[in-house]
């Protein structure tokens, strides 16, 4: 679809006129249904700044009315080449059905994912195909999804924010010192009953994003009160490598239709941490299953490593910065 086509499309699912979208957009009322009508014939393309008057007026996203655009097979096609070299895109055949899949546990592609997700739970809450309002919800739906989904993002992280700030106000340390000292505290959060993952990203050329991911519901209704005291303590940790120069953020996704929270910290060495919880994790999942003998050579090689990597927080984020 034409650029000038998806303006059109919102502007009538919205109900409005080009004279009213053009006033709103900032055009005189003598010439406001003239450049709108320019616009929607492609006779003229409007300029970035315009195109966000344009999207904020129509309350969308900018991405709905993006200058892609796929008019044939062979577009279709080119599409999905780009999607399969730089997002793992396969093709499938099954009962007579083509689909193109993704691969879940790719979690590069977590974002992607969740709004696949999301539009999921959105086409399948649609019974019936004929019913023309709900076709209108969804195609307003459609229109600024991207937009609400991060709104609800940000809800969901302020829910478990607020619902830790009194204790992470009372925590007055100790703070971890070590890496060695993180990952003990990372590891009495899982034995205390917390699901926990963690992520790695590329920020740029020698920089790296660790992450550290639970489960928002858990968060929400901790399993036990040492579990919710531990994770206050790790929120608390967070503010503390922020004061002495520490870049942290966190990322909310759904790849699995729950909600999830990854507290990113922009420290290459940090990926020691991840290494070494990584470990314990494999470890910890299998422990039913291992001998006594298994269980103390494993600690006993958890002990040596804490013992060997035990960087200083405070070095190494001071160092990072130069």
């Amino acid at each position: 679809m034409k650029l000038g086509s998806k303006i059109r499309k919102y502007r009538l699912l919205n109900d409005m006129s080009q004279k009213e979208l053009g006033m709103m957009v900032g055009f005189s009322e003598a010439t406001a249904d003239s450049r709108m009508r320019k616009y929607e014939s492609d006779a003229m393309a409007p300029k970035a700044e315009i195109r966000t008057k344009i999207a904020e007026a129509l309350n969308i996203d900018m991405e709905a009315i993006s200058d892609i655009e796929v008019s044939s097979f062979a577009d279709i096609m080119y599409v999905l080449f780009e999607l399969e070299e730089e997002y793992g895109l396969k093709i499938e055949k099954k009962d007579g059905k083509t689909a193109i899949v993704f691969d879940d546990s790719d979690k590069d592609l977590e974002p992607l994912i969740s709004f696949l997700t999301a539009w999921k739970d959105k086409k399948d809450s649609i019974t019936d195909d004929s019913d023309e309002e709900a076709q209108h919800d969804y195609d307003v739906w459609k229109s600024h999804f991207v937009s609400d989904l991060k709104d609800y993002y940000g809800k969901k992280e302020k829910e478990i924010t607020d619902n830790y700030k009194k204790a992470v106000s009372a925590y007055k340390g100790p703070y971890s010192e070590t890496s060695s000292d993180v990952v003990i505290l990372l590891r009495k959060m899982v034995e205390s009953g917390m699901t926990l993952s963690t992520r790695t990203k590329h920020i740029s050329h020698g920089i790296l994003a660790n992450g550290f991911t639970f489960k928002a519901n858990e968060l929400l209704n901790p399993p036990t009160e040492e579990a919710k005291k531990l994770f206050a303590q790790f929120l608390a940790e967070l503010k503390h490598w922020e004061k002495l120069g520490a870049k942290t953020y966190t990322d909310v996704q759904m790849p699995d239709g729950s909600f999830s929270i990854t507290y990113y910290v922009e420290i290459s060495s940090f990926a020691v941490i991840v290494n070494q919880i990584n470990n314990f994790l494999r470890h910890y999942v299998s422990m039913e299953d291992q001998s006594e003998y298994a269980i103390d050579a494993f600690e006993n090689s958890f002990t040596t490593e804490l013992e060997m990597y035990n960087i200083n927080l405070k070095e190494e984020i001071k160092n990072s910065q130069r």
